[in-house]
């Protein structure tokens, strides 16, 4: 008996170990169930929330106001009549614009503080012409661009405006840090970076460029320059560190989601930007330039670093292939340039993409060594390197792997260079500063040496070709002061190059054009090479005349009929299909559509006697025309719309698909199923 009892507990202590561990396994799952719901959940409304700031930044599109203000403020600054140039360079136009109420600005000389940083352009598509801003210690200049050579001051954002947005107003008594001010023209939006007090962006809304408003400020870990990323929903911000954030003594980027403009999100941590690759990381960065391939080069202490912030990629940190993301970037090429130049400060970049001279495509990266100094012999140079051996992808990440230097610009010893007193302070500052780049040919600032134009078509041999500055000049009663040359920054903007001074104001520049200038590319680059950003290619003009006449047309051709493929009876799956057309039109307006005109199952493909139970739906797409989601065909008195036109077009190719759902409880007759539809280009305004 007692055997048999023994024998029982026992069963009953397994049984209940058994429940024990069923339990157990039970209470696993669960919790193993409840994370995976909870991070589904949070990956839910990350997918909401980021669905609801791609709408808000879609919902600010704009073409911008079509009806042009008649506000004009007065020039009152003088023309530079005493320009100093070469006789290849005209000076075609000179603008002021704001000065502000508060001159004092500790960087500078007091008495001729007032001036421009950096300059944009923002294109309207309704006006048919572009607005340039200004970023500078009155605040912010607007001029109309309707005559590229003459801007027209029509507005401004003034300090007392950005005052009444920001939280610590007296801190701002200047306004010059922001040195490569960023634009969204798709949004018509200016980004003005902040870098004393509190580090942001001030936001200005320029949809009416004669009536700016300021409409966000996005306190930021850094504010000296910001530049956007994948067509403005991001913006990188670079500088000095916010007091207080952690960063690990690295040079460090912050990155704002601004696809929502009226509620900027700032991560909370900045991306650690290792412009010395794996080596010393300790200083600032300067610049965020992004080149025609979406790559962002970061500029700052001991060199510049690439980085894919977008397209799928290989990551050198893992090896493996991942998506590119502004939040989530993958390191590309760069780091310092050999030679004297390993540990100096680096301002900003440019990318080519395209052969220089005898160097292969996408290798030659044109760089700014900002080292003020009035010894034209020793200040900061503007640099020429090659990327070849940095790449990630195929190259050593070591701490010794650099970009190899082709070649160096200095102003020393080439024609304009200035030297001179005020008292018994040295002035003419030689380094090299902001520039732009059209075709071979960079349009570089220096400081108190003015503007250069540098030819760059021999990467190893960088040739001064043309150069403007402007001398200092005492009042007269007969010729107010004219203030010497401070140049900022050179901007290529079609024909003419707006050169920024941080004590003059803006200065256009015409180049001869005479001379061989090598490939064009289709825009010039800065800050950003997105479609949010304007700048446009050379252009020239003539007076002339000359006529002709087109006859009314309109054309569509189709190509093959779309072929789903076989069908697979018992799955549920959606087939997919396509077709191509090309549409031609000379009317106004265009509208292309299509429709079953069978009565036999209206818009089903059918099989004999047969049918398929669910509709089939068809969208359409091309460079031209504006198209819409999936959506069922129509008969004939009631067609599918596939793409409108607002306008003529030309060979435009569109591209037909068709998108045909299968239950997985639907009957399929053995056979083929079909429908023929018929495709309609139609027009209001012939």
């Amino acid at each position: 008996a007692d055997k048999a009892a023994q024998t029982g507990n026992q069963a009953d202590i397994a049984a209940a170990s058994a429940a024990q561990a069923a339990q157990a396994a039970a209470q696993t799952a669960f919790d193993t169930k409840s994370a995976d719901a909870a991070k589904a959940q949070a990956a839910a409304t990350d997918a909401d929330t980021s669905a609801a700031r791609e709408a808000a930044s879609l919902a600010r599109k704009s073409n911008g106001t079509a009806t042009e203000g008649t506000s004009e403020i007065p020039e009152t600054d003088p023309f530079p009549d005493n320009a100093e140039h070469s006789s290849n360079v005209t000076v075609v136009g000179h603008v002021r614009g704001p000065v502000g109420t508060d001159r004092s600005c500790p960087a500078f000389n007091p008495t001729k503080c007032p001036g421009f940083s950096s300059l944009n352009f923002v294109h309207f598509e309704n006006l048919g012409y572009d607005v340039m801003v200004a970023n500078g210690t009155g605040g912010l200049g607007v001029w109309s661009l309707k005559d590229p050579a003459h801007p027209k001051w029509i507005s401004q954002v003034t300090l007392d405006d950005i005052k009444a947005v920001i939280p610590d107003p007296d801190s701002l008594t200047q306004f010059w840090e922001g040195e490569n001010m960023t634009v969204d023209s798709a949004r018509k939006l200016v980004f003005m970076s902040r870098d004393s007090g509190r580090k942001s962006q001030i936001i200005v809304d320029l949809n009416d460029p004669w009536h700016p408003r300021v409409i966000g400020f996005n306190p930021n870990w850094q504010g000296h320059t910001s530049t956007c990323l994948d067509d403005c929903r991001f913006l990188w911000s670079v500088g000095g560190i916010q007091r207080g954030a952690t960063v690990n003594n690295v040079a460090p980027v912050s990155i704002t989601d601004m696809r929502d403009a009226l509620h900027p999100f700032v991560y909370s941590q900045t991306f650690s930007s290792d412009v010395h690759r794996l080596g010393a990381r300790f200083g600032s960065t300067h610049s965020v330039d992004v080149d025609f391939n979406g790559v962002a080069w970061v500029s700052g202490s001991g060199g510049v670093r690439g980085y894919w912030t977008e397209g799928l990629h290989k990551d050198p940190a893992t090896g493996q292939d991942r998506y590119a993301t502004p939040y989530d970037p993958i390191a590309y090429a760069g780091g310092p340039i050999a030679g004297d130049f390993s540990s100096a400060f680096m301002h900003n970049s440019y990318h080519f993409p395209t052969a220089v001279g005898n160097q292969p495509p996408g290798d030659v990266m044109l760089v700014t060594n900002e080292n003020n100094d009035t010894n034209c012999a020793t200040a900061g140079r503007f640099l020429i390197a090659s990327l070849a051996g940095t790449y990630d992808a195929d190259g050593p990440t070591s701490a010794n792997t650099k970009m190899t230097q082709l070649g160096v610009f200095s102003v020393d010893g080439n024609p304009g260079q200035f030297h001179g007193t005020v008292g018994t302070t040295t002035v003419g500052d030689c380094s090299a500063h902001w520039f732009t780049v059209k075709g071979n040919i960079v349009a570089l600032a220096n400081y108190e040496q003015g503007t250069r134009f540098v030819d760059v078509s021999d990467p190893t041999h960088p040739v001064q070709v043309g150069w403007y500055r402007v001398p200092a000049r005492d009042a007269t009663d007969t010729q107010p002061a004219i203030i010497s040359s401070d140049t900022s920054a050179a901007y290529w903007h079609g024909k003419y190059v707006y050169s920024s001074d941080y004590q003059r104001g803006i200065d256009i520049l015409e180049l001869d054009q005479s001379a061989d200038r090598g490939k064009i590319l289709p825009k010039a680059c800065w800050n950003s090479c997105a479609d949010t950003q304007v700048v446009d290619p050379d252009s020239t003009s003539a007076t002339g005349g000359a006529g002709g006449t087109v006859a009314a047309t309109m054309s569509l051709t189709l190509g093959s009929a779309g072929s789903f493929g076989p069908f697979t009876p018992g799955l549920a799956k959606d087939y997919s299909a396509g077709m191509t057309a090309t549409v031609l039109s000379t009317a106004g307006d265009g509208a292309l559509s299509v429709a079953d005109p069978s009565g036999t199952a209206t818009g089903h493909l059918v099989n004999g006697a047969y049918s398929l139970p669910s509709a089939v739906q068809a969208k359409a797409s091309s460079p031209t025309g504006t198209g819409g989601a999936f959506a069922d065909i129509g008969g004939a008195a009631s067609p599918t719309s596939l793409l409108t036109y607002s306008g003529p077009v030309s060979n435009d190719p569109v591209a037909v698909t068709f998108q045909q759902h299968i239950g997985s409880t639907d009957p399929l007759r053995t056979g083929s199923y079909s429908k023929t539809l018929t495709f309609t280009l139609s027009t209001t305004n012939p």
